[in-house]
């Protein structure tokens, strides 16, 4: 009986991927959407094309808070403000930045796909006074710095932000239910939808074609919730056709489906461009709260080049103590195409973590040499490298 369910699951997973690229293929009727899976899998195998992962990853985020705090009017303004941070990165060590160019379904950068972000002009869909990614790979280009365009791809408001901030041009505005859903969480993405899917990935290629980027990352937001209602009305339409998964395995193989849709047309454009994601720091939680199967991505080519988990505790966290959460990502990523970096919470460094248990509610407070003996413990344990959260938190 399990070899047939393995069976089953495998046919649904197929059946989800082609069914999306058929999807995105018709929609915008474009050839080079039709790859070659052996292609596909040489790419993702040919350790000679991996560029500045052939290197230790020393990277930090850049978030859009830290967008948000930088002067925008004019783009002299806010290069000067970017050659500062930029030159103290490189000081640092720091060799990779991941840029968050797309954080609400809006963009930095000239989109036609996206409206422009309220995180960088007065209201959402306002006309940019210049194109703030181009500043920033101008800016990171003088310092070194590889450059790496970070989305969230299913995020469109985050709870408690008012609906007024979209505008007409937003998709929380030009789709509706079930393509979309509100939750107290926020606005987001059904990660069942093929029209946001298309979106998400029609926003992808727009990136890689129109700037130097040497990769595009992605966050932990996946599933929003376990809500069923984000998604009842396609689980039902697909369980009446014959779909014979689970509700949380059809979910992972909608997030699948765009995970594997992303690092195609990645690689569509260049071998030499990178895939990376990074998930949260709790395997059980991304396999079952949020519908993210991790430890497929890192044991198979095709789905990524780098995985950064967020390893966001300490040595004495009481739940999940940094040294067991890293070890256990590092046994959980197998295969050889991918690299590991472990994700780190610089911004913790001198405040107390209450999530951490009494025992390792003050080792932030106390110990500042903390992300020091973090990254040594990752080298020594055959991680790739590292990346803290975030820039503004690098002293």
């Amino acid at each position: 009986m399990r070899w047939k369910r393995f069976v089953c699951v495998l046919i649904s997973s197929v059946f989800v991927l082609f069914s999306f690229c058929a999807c995105l293929s018709n929609s915008i009727n474009d050839e080079t959407l039709n790859f070659d899976n052996e292609d596909i899998e040489n790419r993702a195998d040919d350790r000679e094309n991996f560029l500045e992962l052939s290197k230790k990853v020393c990277g930090v985020w850049f978030s859009y808070l830290e967008l948000q705090a930088a002067p925008k009017e004019n783009e002299d303004e806010f290069s000067a403000f970017l050659s500062e941070r930029f030159k103290k990165l490189n000081e640092c060590g720091i060799n990779t930045v991941f840029v968050h160019v797309r954080p609400f379904a809006d963009a930095i950068y000239e989109s036609s796909v996206f409206p422009s972000s309220f995180c960088v002009t007065e209201r959402q869909g306002k006309k940019l006074p210049f194109d703030f990614l181009s500043a920033i790979i101008k800016q990171a280009k003088r310092y070194g710095l590889f450059v790496h365009a970070w989305i969230n791809p299913y995020r469109i408001l985050s709870g408690g932000m008012d609906e007024e901030r979209l505008c007409a041009k937003s998709p929380g505005r030009t789709l509706s239910y079930p393509d979309i859903v509100t939750l107290e969480e926020g606005v987001f993405f059904s990660p069942a939808s093929m029209k946001a899917q298309k979106m998400i990935i029609l926003g992808v290629r727009e990136i890689l074609e129109n700037y130097d980027v040497s990769g595009i990352h992605i966050d932990d937001y996946f599933y929003p919730s376990e809500s069923e209602k984000i998604d009842c009305v396609q689980f039902e339409s697909y369980r009446k056709s014959g779909g014979t998964l689970s509700l949380p395995e059809w979910r992972r193989e909608n997030v699948n489906a765009l995970v594997r849709g992303i690092y195609l047309e990645v690689k569509r454009f260049s071998k030499e461009k990178v895939f990376s994601i990074s998930p949260s720091g709790n395997l059980e939680k991304n396999f079952s709260q949020y519908y993210a199967d991790v430890e497929k991505w890192g044991s198979e080519s095709g789905w990524c080049d780098l995985l950064i988990p967020q390893i966001y505790f300490g040595f004495e966290n009481e739940n999940q103590p940094f040294e067991l959460c890293a070890k256990s990502w590092r046994n959980a990523v197998k295969s050889k195409s991918v690299r590991l970096c472990g994700g780190l919470a610089q911004y913790k460094i001198g405040k107390e973590d209450l999530n951490a248990g009494e025992g390792g509610k003050n080792e932030w407070l106390e110990n500042k040499d903390i992300i020091a003996r973090q990254i040594d413990y990752l080298e020594e344990n055959g991680y790739d490298g590292y990346c803290l959260y975030s820039m503004n938190f690098l002293n």
